[in-house]
C-alpha cells in the first residue's frame, strides 16, 4: 500500500488516490476544505488532526476519493511497521501508542454531504486487492455507517462494539425541559440531594477557561484530580502517557480561542466541584476527560453526576444541540443520557489475501474462546 502517488478508477464515476500525506500546510488547506462540505466529528477534523502532525504522522497516506476533480472523501492512514511479514495501517491513528492514548472516536473518512456513495468508495480503494501478502488496516471508533462500509468492502475480525452515550439538548430545550425531567426518579432523587448539599457552599456555577493560560492551569489541575482518583483504583490514567500530555498541550493552544476547546471549571460558591474538559464542535458537546474533587466530599454528594449537570444545563442555555458522553458504558453516563451510539474498533483485510486469512483465523479463535 505504501509507495509514490497511484491513481485508479474507484468505480461509479470516481476515482482514487493514494500518496503520501507531505507537508502539513498543504494537507491541512486540503483537508479544512473538504472538512467544510462534510458532517464530521471533532475527531475528524483538521483541529484535532493536525495537532503535532509532522511530529506524530511522519510516515503516512492519504486516500482520496475524486468525482470531476473534486475531493469527495479523505482519510489519513498513518504506517505502524510491519508484524508477521504484513504492513499495519490506522485510520487516523500513528501506530503508536503512546501517540495514539489520545483515543480517537467517531472515526472514519471525512465525506461530503453531496457525495455519501464516496463512504463505500473509500473503504474500497483502502482494501483493494494488490500484490503481496496484503496489509491489515486498523479501524478505531467507527460509527455505524463507516463500520458497515468496512464489512462490505473487505474482510474484518468481530472487532470491540462500545456504545457512546448522548443526551439530546434540543429536545429537551423544544420542550422547556430541564436534564433531569427525563431520567429515573432514583438518579434525579441523588443528583437534587447532592446540588442541594453542594449549595450549602454557596451557588453552584460553570465557568469556562477563558485564555489558553487559565485552559492549561485548569487542565493541569484537571489532571490532578483524574490521577488521584485513579490511583485508588491502582491505575495510572489517562494523562500519564507523554503522547497524551503533548497532544492535548497542543489542541489547547489551538482550540481555546476558536472556542472548539472548553475546559469547564464547577464549583459551589469557592469550593471546585470539578473540572471538565469537552470539545464543542457543530453544535455537539463530546465530554473527553474529568477530574473530580473525590476529596473532601461528603456522603451523598457526588461531584461527577452534579458537574455533568451543571454543564448540561450550561449547553443547553447556549443553545447546543447534544451532549455527547463519549465511549464507555458507564453509570453515570447512561444514567444521565436519553440515546447512545454505537462505535467499533475492528480489523479490516483486502479479500484473498494473506492478511485476510490470519483476521479470519483470529475471528475462530476469538469465538471459540467465547
Amino acid at each position: 500500500m505504501a509507495g509514490s502517488n497511484k491513481r485508479w478508477a474507484a468505480g461509479r464515476g470516481l476515482v482514487a488516490a493514494l500518496r503520501p500525506a507531505g507537508d502539513a500546510q498543504q494537507l491541512g488547506d486540503l483537508w479544512r476544505r473538504v472538512e467544510a462540505e462534510a458532517d464530521g466529528s471533532v475527531f475528524q477534523s483538521w483541529l484535532w488532526l493536525g495537532c503535532r502532525f509532522d511530529e506524530r504522522f511522519r510516515r503516512a497516506l492519504v486516500l482520496t476519493i475524486e468525482a470531476e476533480e473534486r475531493i469527495v472523501a479523505i482519510g489519513l492512514l498513518g504506517y505502524g511497521g510491519r508484524r508477521f511479514g504484513l504492513s499495519q495501517f490506522w485510520l487516523a491513528e500513528t501506530g503508536v501508542a503512546d501517540e495514539d492514548s489520545v483515543f480517537i472516536e467517531h472515526n472514519g473518512p471525512l465525506v461530503v454531504r453531496d457525495r455519501p456513495e464516496a463512504r463505500a468508495a473509500w473503504f474500497e480503494a483502502a482494501l483493494r486487492p494488490r500484490a503481496g501478502l496484503g496489509w491489515i488496516l486498523r479501524l478505531s471508533g467507527l460509527g455505524p455507517e463507516d463500520a458497515a462500509a468496512a464489512r462490505l468492502a473487505g474482510v474484518t475480525d468481530g472487532g470491540m462494539l462500545r456504545a457512546a452515550p448522548w443526551r439530546d439538548l434540543a429536545r429537551l430545550r423544544a420542550a422547556g425541559a430541564d436534564c433531569l425531567d427525563v431520567i429515573s426518579a432514583n438518579t434525579r432523587q441523588q443528583i437534587n440531594r447532592a446540588w442541594r448539599r453542594y449549595e450549602a457552599s454557596g451557588p453552584i456555577s460553570v465557568a469556562r477557561a477563558a485564555t489558553v493560560v487559565e485552559a492549561e492551569a485548569w487542565l493541569a489541575a484537571l489532571a490532578d484530580l483524574h490521577r488521584q482518583t485513579w490511583e485508588t483504583r491502582g491505575k495510572a490514567g489517562a494523562f500519564a502517557g507523554a503522547g497524551f500530555g503533548r497532544f492535548h498541550a497542543a489542541l489547547v493552544a489551538r482550540g481555546v480561542a476558536c472556542g472548539a476547546v472548553d475546559v469547564l471549571r464547577v464549583a459551589a460558591g469557592d469550593r471546585v466541584i470539578g473540572y471538565l474538559y469537552n470539545f464543542v464542535w457543530r453544535g455537539r458537546v463530546s465530554s473527553y476527560q474529568s477530574g473530580f474533587a473525590y476529596d473532601p466530599a461528603q456522603p451523598h454528594e457526588k461531584p461527577g453526576l452534579v458537574c455533568h449537570v451543571a454543564a448540561m444545563r450550561h449547553y443547553q442555555a447556549l443553545g447546543l444541540d447534544g451532549y455527547d458522553f463519549l465511549a464507555g458504558d458507564d453509570r453515570y453516563k447512561t444514567s444521565l443520557a436519553d440515546g447512545s451510539v454505537a462505535m467499533r474498533w475492528m480489523r479490516a483485510a483486502p479479500r484473498r489475501s494473506v492478511a485476510a486469512a490470519i483476521l479470519a483465523t483470529r475471528a475462530r479463535i476469538a469465538r471459540w474462546r467465547g
